[in-house]
């Protein structure tokens, strides 16, 4: 009788056992994650871990990435939620860090999206925008969008397999319908950390698009690579987390000091940097003012260049952090175009109430939106005896010139079809009725609070007013691969100043420079930035020089051809 008691009790435990390692099974097929690293040009740059969820109705898919190298974004989430038939639910992103913050939202609704993103203190919207069945989310370098996509690859059948998808490439513009075809090539053994897996290797193909591979293990369809060759993109999954740590690119010189300051706009505390020359009387000084996006003192690196070089040749220069970013107080998210103006009205205040600088030797140096600030600046200011405006987003062809140019030059550059462009405009065009018809200053769009003022103040600007009271001296910079503005907007510019009466205005373009007017560089050690070209370094010093009365001449050498 013991045994048999003996025997029921081991029963027993085996079934409690095997009931709790089910129920272990069943929660780990219903939540899988998976890392990855992202390498590029020979460097860790991004750590990336996914989780997938199974419930009764939804597969969710999550993605938290860790981007340290770069400049201001440093941390991004998304979530793809679809049906158990693999049909888009909604899709949100948000990038985040040192007070900035994008984000993007797509819903859909009987295969009719609609978009809503957030960029600082702008927005852009879409309502039903139509979509086939079964079409993916899909980002080149962004794991999580493979995976929905690789569990609908039919890997009996091989060979070309199409899809189809949308991608959201820029924060502010709708998402593009594309078309993904990945097709098997080969079998063949991957070195993963010390494992060595068996794994299938697939094309990636999509139009206008460089070509990649990514590879899946033979058993289990796990995406452990991505490959694109000609971005010198690798991602490849880790089996543990990884941390990924940057430093501040920073660049010095005997030739000056800098020093972290903080000046005040009644309730605002904004943070800078003042680059001091070490040298004996009054300086020239130069106050720097960033664009929308890249909005901290350093600028993408562009501003971290400027000011070493203008510090060499003797010049006092402050660059600052644009409210609510970086060291600068308040949310970044209601400023507008007053706020900002306000701003660097502030941070001239301050140069001219500093002991070094020379009242009667200032210039004003902006870039993208900055440039605009800088003009009214020089346009209601006296103290500005200088301006120079690199690639300036100042339009001066009313609100149609606001809607429309930039998107056309991107359209020809990236070579979007005129579905898209138009798919574009109609974005714009849907955000402006949206601002013109609402007059709170916000408002819920998608869940999403999107602020409205700093849109209905741009509409209202009145640059050509504006240009017509600028009498000094103006160099205008412009690369004509800009990303971003268009290269006619600078010739614009130059011919306002010249129907104006301004005698001493001159416009430079660089055939072989974009946005930024350097290389990018990621390096694995320091923050991502662009190296700034050493000819365009050696332009604004010189003609600062010629152009501020009293002002040495500078003694940097003019670049030579190596």
């Amino acid at each position: 009788m013991r045994k048999i008691y003996l025997a029921v009790f081991i029963i027993f435990i085996a079934s409690v056992l095997l009931f709790i390692a089910s129920l272990f099974y069943l929660d780990r097929e219903k939540h899988k994650f998976y890392y990855y690293i992202v390498n590029s040009d020979g460097h860790d740059i991004e750590a990336i871990r996914i989780d997938k969820y199974i419930t009764d109705d939804r597969l969710i898919y999550r993605s938290q990435d860790s981007t340290p190298f770069q400049p201001l974004l440093t941390e991004s989430k998304s979530k793809i939620t679809l049906d158990r038939k693999y049909n888009i639910v909604s899709y949100s992103k948000e990038d985040s860090g040192a007070g900035l913050q994008e984000t993007v939202y797509l819903e859909n609704a009987n295969n009719n999206v609609s978009f809503v993103a957030t960029s600082r203190s702008e927005f852009a919207c879409l309502t039903d925008l139509p979509i086939k069945q079964s079409t993916f989310i899909f980002e080149e370098y962004s794991p999580v969008t493979y995976l929905p996509i690789l569990e609908n690859y039919d890997f009996t059948i091989g060979r070309s397999q199409a899809f189809n998808v949308i991608t959201q490439f820029s924060t502010l513009l709708p998402p593009m319908k594309r078309l993904l075809i990945l097709t098997s090539i080969r079998d063949e053994y991957l070195k993963i950390g010390s494992r060595k897996i068996k794994v299938e290797c697939l094309l990636i193909k999509i139009r206008n698009s460089p070509q990649g591979m990514l590879w899946v293990t033979k058993s289990g369809r796990t995406l452990v690579g991505i490959e694109f060759p000609d971005k010198k993109i690798k991602i490849t999954r880790s089996f543990l987390s990884k941390n990924l740590e940057s430093k501040k690119f920073v660049l010095k010189s005997d030739s000056y000091s800098e020093e972290d300051v903080k000046f005040n706009n009644k309730k605002v505390v904004l943070s800078g940097t003042l680059t001091i020359p070490k040298k004996e009387g009054l300086c020239p000084s130069v106050l720097l003012i960033g664009e929308d996006k890249e909005c901290d003192r350093e600028g993408n690196g562009l501003f971290t260049a400027v000011a070493d070089n203008l510090g060499k040749q003797g010049f006092f220069v402050l660059r600052f952090d644009k409210r609510g970013i970086g060291s600068s107080s308040q949310d970044s998210k209601p400023v507008t175009d007053t706020d900002e103006f306000e701003d660097a009205n502030c941070a001239l205040g301050y140069i001219l109430s500093r002991k070094e600088a020379d009242p009667q030797r200032v210039a004003v140096i902006g870039h993208g939106k900055g440039a605009f600030f800088a003009a009214k600046l020089a346009s209601e200011r006296k103290n500005v005896k200088a301006l120079i405006l690199m690639a300036p987003l100042i339009s001066l062809g009313g609100e149609t010139d606001f809607n429309f140019d930039n998107l056309k030059e991107m359209a020809a550059k990236l070579g979007w079809g005129d579905q898209y462009l138009k798919l574009a405009m109609k974005s714009r065009m849907e955000t402006i009725e949206r601002v013109k018809n609402t007059k709170n200053d916000w408002m819920s769009l998608l869940r999403t609070r999107c602020f409205l003022k700093k849109l209905r103040e741009e509409l209202e600007e009145r640059p050509t007013d504006m240009i017509r009271g600028i009498e000094i001296p103006v160099l205008i910079l412009h690369g004509k691969e800009d990303e971003f503005i268009p290269v006619k907007a600078a010739a614009t510019l130059d011919k306002a100043l010249e129907e104006s009466g301004n005698k001493n205005h001159k416009l430079i373009y660089y055939g072989y420079l974009g946005h930024f007017f350097g290389k990018y560089t990621e390096d694995g050690v320091n923050k991502a930035r662009y190296d700034v070209d050493k000819e365009v370094l050696y332009t604004i010093d010189r003609w600062l020089g010629d152009n501020m009365a009293s002002v040495p001449q500078p003694v940097s050498e003019a670049p030579t051809d190596t």
